[in-house]
């Protein structure tokens, strides 16, 4: 997290949280604390201000893939290989959880996990990885709280961790999409949102409304664009590793976030 006295902004893996943290050091002095991490109950009562980003799925989960494909990221790591002790897994936060999970691994196929992560250019490793992503024999696979959550049978990956960064309190009994629904509408505390294809206008939008003045050098260097921490090597564009049944996937799985803020599927 960035944290600063104006605002807090929560990282949301894989939409822009590197370039955001360093356009925000720029106008808004404040220090990153961690990352990738959430706020506690401490910390969600002293701030008013909580700033979060978010992407559009199907641009998401390719960015998330091809950065496994550089042997890099938490998912990556709990995906292609086996946990080699439950205490490296939250055991005094969670024993039950963490025992659960290192069992798991001993019958994890790993080695398929890691042939698709074998070559950043090849359209069918992708979609078959989003097949086995959402897969429901392979829930424990990503190494997260995902499989202990009742909706893990109906909503996307992006949508779980959406909804655990941004929300307070627990949705794991929650299996439809209209509880989750309502469940994020009372209790998303995210008070200005950066989707990830405005980055610049959005930022400038959430410092005008907080009223943190930006010199005309500040709005130049925002305006200049360019991205922090991308993943490598992959195609021109996102929209080339779709074919209609992992757009499909997508749309179905992630229908919250993707209704939330307008997004469109690729066009084939």
């Amino acid at each position: 997290m960035y944290i600063a006295d104006r605002l807090v902004y929560v990282e949301l893996q894989k939409t822009g949280c590197t370039h955001i943290g360093k356009l925000l050091a720029q106008v808004i002095p404040g220090e990153q604390i961690g990352k990738h991490n959430k706020p506690d109950a401490a910390l969600l009562a002293q701030r008013q201000v909580f700033v979060g980003s978010v992407r559009n799925p199907w641009a998401w989960y390719v960015s998330l893939w091809a950065y496994g494909c550089q042997q890099e990221g938490m998912l990556h790591q709990a995906l292609t290989h086996r946990c080699g002790s439950p205490r490296g897994l939250g055991w005094r936060a969670d024993p039950a959880y963490a025992l659960r999970r290192w069992l798991h691994s001993f019958t994890q196929d790993s080695r398929s996990w890691q042939e698709l992560y074998g070559d950043v250019q090849n359209v069918e490793a992708f979609r078959t990885w989003l097949q086995y992503l959402h897969q429901w024999p392979r829930r424990w696979d990503s190494g997260e709280h995902f499989a202990r959550h009742a909706c893990c049978r109906s909503v996307g990956l992006m949508t779980y961790r959406y909804l655990d960064f941004f929300c307070r309190g627990s949705f794991s009994t929650i299996s439809d999409l209209e509880g989750l629904k309502l469940f994020n509408k009372e209790h998303n505390y995210i008070g200005y949102m950066i989707r990830t294809e405005q980055l610049e206008q959005d930022f400038l939008a959430m410092l005008v409304a907080l009223q943190v003045p930006v010199s005309d050098e500040q709005r130049l260097l925002i305006l200049g664009g360019g991205r922090s921490n991308a993943s490598r090597g992959k195609r021109t564009a996102w929209q080339e590793y779709y074919d209609q049944t992992s757009i499909e996937l997508v749309a179905q799985r992630d229908q919250l976030i993707i209704e939330r803020y307008g997004y469109a599927p690729p066009l084939l």
